[in-house]
C-alpha cells in the first residue's frame, strides 16, 4: 500500500506519541520534500522532528511536477501542494491530510484522502489503540481540533 503523508497527520501523532500508529497500520509513509522541511527543519524543537527524521519507515521523495506544485501553491503550503501531487505521481492508495482547502483540492484530483482521525480510527478497529476517547481527548488536549459532531461520528463508525 502507497500512503503519503502531509505535516499535520505526522505532528499531530507525534504530539500524542503514536507516530508510530503510521507505521503499524501502512508499513511505510512517504512525504514529498516540502513536508520533510515543513516537520524537521521549520519545526526544529517541536513534536515530531526527532521521530520523522529517524523513522526508517518514513520515505522521503522529491515532487517530479514542479509545475503541477507551482499552481497549487496559489491556495495551498508548500506541503499540501507537494504531498498532493506526490500522492498523484506515485498513485498512492491515500494521502493523509486534515486541512479543508487541501482536502478538497485533493479530493477533486481524484485522491483518496484520510485524516489524522481516520487514522486513529482505524487503528482502533485493528486494535492497535485501547479505545477512541482517550487518544481524541489527547489530541484535544494537544491542540488539534474537531467538533463534538466529528467525536461522535467516529465513534458511531467504530462501534462504540
Amino acid at each position: 500500500m502507497k500512503v503519503v503523508s502531509n505535516s499535520t497527520p505526522l505532528i499531530a501523532l507525534a504530539r500524542i506519541k503514536q507516530v508510530n500508529l503510521l507505521h503499524a497500520i501502512f508499513g511505510r509513509i512517504i512525504i514529498p520534500q516540502g513536508v520533510y522541511h515543513e516537520v524537521v527543519l521549520q519545526g526544529a524543537g517541536l513534536p515530531g522532528v526527532k521521530e520523522v527524521r529517524e523513522a526508517t519507515w518514513i520515505e522521503k521523495l522529491p515532487v517530479q511536477s514542479v509545475l503541477a506544485v507551482s499552481l497549487l501553491r496559489s491556495d495551498l503550503d508548500r506541503g499540501e501542494a507537494e504531498a498532493i501531487v506526490l500522492a498523484k505521481e506515485v498513485e498512492a492508495d491515500y494521502l493523509l491530510v486534515d486541512e479543508k482547502k487541501a482536502r478538497r483540492v485533493a479530493r477533486n484530483s481524484g485522491l483518496k484522502i484520510m485524516g489524522t482521525l481516520g487514522v486513529v480510527a482505524l487503528g482502533v478497529k485493528m486494535g492497535l489503540l485501547p479505545g477512541v476517547d482517550p487518544i481524541l481527548d489527547s489530541l484535544e488536549q494537544n491542540g488539534f481540533r474537531f467538533t463534538e459532531r466529528v467525536r461522535k461520528k467516529i465513534k458511531e463508525e467504530i462501534g462504540e
